[in-house]
């Protein structure tokens, strides 16, 4: 559980850090992109600004807090449905686990990322 939450963690800050490098880089426009990954690459830019209230319990790795993970979870459910999910189904499958949900959508996410990169660097 703590190595899902910590990979989890680590590919939203990878996601984080590349989403601003290639911002600063590329001439493709955010139009392009679909409305549900907008939303989930905004989410994950405002949960990194976010400062958290004081932590109950310290906390000794890198995994998010609750309070972020609330954060992410209505955009995540948004891509995930984009790909062709319904919302019953991601419940279903997930049992509505937080982690689990937002791990897939962490998939989702690098999937159209590779996509994109991958036809942008064919035009090109």
């Amino acid at each position: 559980m703590k190595k899902t939450i910590l990979l989890v963690s680590f590919s939203l800050l990878a996601f984080l850090s590349c989403a601003n490098e290639s911002s600063a880089t590329s001439t493709m426009p955010d139009v392009s992109k679909p409305e549900a990954v907008q939303k989930f690459n905004l989410a994950i830019k405002k949960v990194a600004m976010e400062k958290e209230p004081a932590p109950t319990t310290p906390r000794t790795s890198a995994e998010l807090s609750d309070y972020k993970k609330e954060m992410l979870l209505p955009a995540a459910k948004d891509l995930i449905a984009s790909s062709g999910v319904s919302y019953s189904e991601i419940e279903r499958q997930t049992g509505g686990d937080r982690e689990k949900i937002l791990k897939w959508a962490v998939e989702v996410y690098g999937d159209y990322n590779k996509q994109t990169n991958k036809n942008y660097k064919s035009e090109n």
